[in-house]
């Protein structure tokens, strides 16, 4: 037979001394604390909660190959003088965009929407920012090449006369445009989408849909300034024909950023709430037993975790990052759910008891529930800060902390109003009014009986109705009424299929599981950010950013060998099904026809070694036809020779961040092919890798923290068997989770992947406190143990799932994704875990573990003076202060003494 770990031992014996030095010096408890929350709460003055953070910071995973591909990019490129072109930005840059489109849905390449279009670019280009009384327009800040601003195609098509040309036509995807410096080659499919091509024609187009408009500007201040500017403009604009779609480049921070303060704002909603709930969960028609007051400070002392956990993190310098809006919600969940472990614990002592007697009993009942859901908790926060996500990182860190100073004010703050409460009690004071009262069979009149009376009457014997845990309705509830139904021979069988519908539904809903957290997500609904990336996905999505494919070593660029491979890897790319064949450029085939033009022969491989020196090379780049390259080589200044080049191809239809992944990965397979020392890069693979390291990291976390729960289980709990138990819930409410989350549309993303780690510390409280209360009660057959697990958990279970959901209530008012679907996880996983701990797991215990095979013995802490048994003539004489053990036949004996014995 197994026997129970001592660390569970210890922990019952060192709460039941704790729990009496409590009850003797109860103001120390609740005074001190207070002091320490308010001091190093104090941080809070000096918490940012606007910190100036990235998107793709937050967003992408660290340590990235796209992240290391982009510093070895930069310090390559890091010598190009003078300007470059969007494709050679190795991130996103600072830029204004906006998408136009008719409001009937018309096509927008005629005269009427190009003069709207032109009159609106002269009112953005015409935007003045002003620092240190200097005015600034957009020709100063924008990004330029040869000198001028970086020139769109569709302005300079919209002013040409072709436009009002009855047979106009242009090229698609690439066209020639006139501009004021000459015709040059666009890209025109990155403006212009949703085309109508011409009759018989695959490359020339007569309409379109959408057009695009994008603003590049030099990285400095000041283009950060002109960003808010256009901002405002674009806000301003109107037109009755035409609907307008704007973004900037810190719009997506900007408007989470608005979102997060609006959560925050909105806590104090949620904590009113909480704080009426526990009133009324608590309370009772008995006027001194009911713990209102009681319930209110317990609401209070997860306050202090959270005001106590921020302040010590601003004070460290731990950055505020939006997802840390969703902490205070969880955390006062976690904190109200320890309240009613704590509340139920008190409710089960003897009320003819003292109160140091019922302080050192209620805290050995609650001390291995509270610790086990406290280092469960922590670890799972623990767990999910080793994640390579810089915002995840943070949320857990906060999170972690606060779940900390939770269980340290539980026991020391709540714990010293319980004792003040319980010498109300012992005084028969009115929990109100702190009035003595009288108890309900005195009261004078039927008005004091409802609004006055109760306690206990000392002129009588006491008895069992006494006692406070038979008095409050939802407990006997689950003693009379919810235990024998669901234990009943007719609604076992029931209860097992439903759990096998639960399970199918949820591994069926599991394969319908989608990854990725997309940019247009993380807008809050209804913004203008959403709707741009709306737009954007809807019509833009076809040609993607370009994706640079990077020779990063020096090379013999005069080897046909070289020649060959350059080709052959274009040719694959090109011919693969994520990428366009009509937009690519390759300048070393560029290069060789110009030789071949200078020279007037053909260039044979002999021959053309010091053609690829740099002076010749630099030559070729001075044509203003090939100009456009000159920022994609690299030379060697001492010896001339080409150190570095690179290419580009176009992504085709990487809307869904399944695609979006699969392009990426497509891209590196294919270059790392070839054996030449290749990379292939975009801007927005910093952002792309989160899609590939969502699902590994979610199963490493995931592996991980059952790992852990299962090792403090073992430690914790009484026995192996009750472990095993444990973590045959915990998979199953995940697996829940993870189905019925594709359901309610939620992604597997970093925020979904952050709580199902949470997820697990509150999986392990449901589970843990039903199967420790059927294993440790006193009853000795299933369906009676089924029922006292009920009776003894059942209460604080449902208020926990209750409370936890009504904390989170709130963040469904949000209008952002991510607080949206921290509701929604937490949701299921405050449903699932009450499912599991209130029907399937008494059930399948009551099947499974027959009494005899309880494996423990069942303990009961007092003191031996104060106790009575059956066997009252064989215990004469048996006096002792120290916690005591009650074996089976009735006969006590000390912990040490037992655990001599072991």
């Amino acid at each position: 037979m197994l026997k129970r770990f001592r660390v569970e031992r210890a922990f019952r014996s060192l709460f039941y001394w704790y729990g009496g030095i409590i009850a003797r010096h109860p103001l120390y408890f609740v005074i001190i604390p207070l002091i320490v929350a308010l001091g190093i709460g104090s941080g809070m003055l000096f918490l940012d909660t606007d910190a100036d953070t990235d998107a793709e910071i937050l967003y992408a995973p660290e340590n990235s190959r796209a992240s290391k591909d982009r510093a070895l990019i930069d310090g390559i490129y890091s010598d190009v003088n003078g300007e470059i072109l969007p494709q050679h930005l190795t991130s996103p840059g600072v830029y204004g965009q906006v998408i136009i489109k008719r409001k009937d849905g018309g096509n927008v390449l005629t005269r009427s929407v190009a003069d709207e279009v032109l009159m609106l670019d002269r009112t953005i280009t015409t935007i003045r920012v002003e620092i240190e009384g200097e005015n600034y327009s957009y020709f100063d800040l924008c990004m330029k090449w040869q000198s001028k601003c970086i020139p769109i195609g569709i302005i300079n098509i919209f002013n040409s006369s072709a436009l009002s040309s009855p047979d106009f036509s242009l090229s698609y995807p690439v066209a020639e445009v006139v501009t004021p410096s000459g015709s040059m080659p666009f890209f025109v499919a990155g403006e212009i989408a949703a085309v109508t091509f011409k009759d018989g024609s695959e490359s020339e187009i007569i309409a379109a849909q959408a057009i695009q408009l994008t603003y590049n500007l030099n990285s400095s201040a000041l283009g950060l300034l002109w960003e808010k500017e256009f901002l405002k403009t674009m806000s301003d604009f109107t037109s009755s024909n035409l609907d307008l779609f704007w973004i900037s480049s810190a719009s997506l921070q900007d408007e989470l950023d608005s979102s997060t303060s609006d959560i925050l704002g909105k806590f104090s909603i949620a904590f009113s709430i909480l704080i009426m709930f526990t009133i009324i969960t608590c309370s009772m028609t008995d006027w001194v037993r009911s713990k209102a007051w009681l319930a209110s400070f317990g609401v209070f002392s997860a306050g202090l975790a959270i005001i106590t956990s921020f302040g010590l993190l601003t004070y460290l310098g731990v950055p505020f990052v939006n997802v840390v809006g969703s902490t205070p919600f969880l955390v006062i969940g976690i904190g109200i759910d320890d309240m009613f472990l704590m509340v139920a614990a008190w409710r089960k002592t003897d009320v003819t008891k003292s109160t140091e007697h019922r302080m050192k009993e209620a805290f050995s009942e609650a001390a291995v529930s509270i610790t086990i859901t406290s280092i469960t908790d922590a670890l799972a926060f623990g767990i999910g800060a080793i994640t390579p996500f810089y915002s995840i990182r943070i949320f857990c860190l906060y999170t972690g902390v606060a779940v900390v100073f939770d269980y340290l004010f539980q026991i020391t703050f709540f714990a010293g109003c319980m004792a003040l409460m319980g010498y109300r009690e012992e005084k028969n004071l009115h929990v109100m009014t702190c009035r003595k009262v009288l108890p309900k069979d005195e009261a004078p009149s039927t008005a004091y009986r409802i609004f006055c009376a109760g306690g206990s009457n000392p002129n009588k014997t006491p008895k069992e109705s006494d006692h406070e845990a038979t008095q409050h309705v939802i407990m006997n509830f689950f003693r009379d009424k919810y235990g024998p139904f669901l234990t009943s021979i007719f609604v076992v069988p029931l209860v097992v299929l439903l759990y096998i519908a639960y399970l199918g539904a949820s591994i069926w809903g599991m394969t319908q599981l989608v990854e990725g957290l997309t940019l247009s997500r993380l807008a809050p609904y209804g913004s203008y950010a959403a709707d741009y990336y709306d737009s954007a996905q809807e019509y833009f999505s076809t040609y993607g950013p370009p994706v640079a494919i990077v020779v990063t070593e020096e090379v013999d660029y005069s080897d046909q060998f070289v020649w060959d491979e350059l080709r052959s890897t274009l040719y694959v790319l090109e011919k693969s099904r994520y990428f366009h064949d009509c937009c690519s450029a390759l300048w070393l085939d560029d290069y060789l026809s110009y030789l071949i033009t200078v020279n007037g022969s053909r260039i044979r491989e002999t021959s053309v070694t010091e053609l690829f020196k740099g002076d010749n090379v630099r030559m070729f780049l001075q044509q203003p036809a090939y100009q456009k390259y000159s920022a994609d080589i690299v030379f060697d200044n001492s010896t001339g020779n080409i150190v570095s080049s690179r290419f580009y191809v176009i992504p085709k239809d990487a809307s869904t961040s399944n695609s979006q992944k699969d392009m990426m990965l497509e891209a590196r397979k294919i270059v790392s092919r070839s054996s030449l020392p290749m990379i292939a890069y975009s801007n927005v693979f910093p952002y792309y890798e989160q899609y590939v390291a969502v699902l590994p990291n979610t199963i490493q976390n995931l592996g991980i923290a059952v790992g852990a729960m299962f090792v403090v289980s073992i430690v914790m709990l009484p026995n192996l068997l009750s472990s095993i138990f444990m973590c045959f819930s915990l998979a199953s409410i995940i697996i829940g989770i993870i189905g019925f989350m594709s359901l309610w549309k939620v992604t597997l993303d970093l925020i979904s992947m952050i709580n199902l780690i949470v997820s697990i510390g509150f999986t392990v409280d449901f589970s843990a406190h039903i199967i420790y209360a059927y294993l440790t009660g006193p009853e000795r057959t299933p369906r009676k143990s089924a029922i006292h697990a009920l009776y003894t958990m059942g209460m604080p279970i449902s208020q926990a799932a209750i409370s936890t959901i009504l904390a989170i209530l709130i963040l469904m008012t949000s209008d952002t994704y991510i607080f949206i679907c921290f509701f929604k996880v937490m949701t299921l996983v405050m449903a699932f875990g009450a499912l599991h701990g209130l029907v399937f797991l008494p059930v399948f215990l009551m099947i499974l573990i027959h009494p005899d095979k309880k494996c423990c013995e069942v303990e009961q802490q007092g003191t031996a003076k104060e106790v009575e048994t059956e066997k009252g003539e064989a215990n004469a004489g048996f006096h002792s202060d120290e916690p005591y053990i009650v074996r089976q036949d009735g006969a006590p004996y000390t912990i040490s003494e037992r655990d001599s014995q072991d």
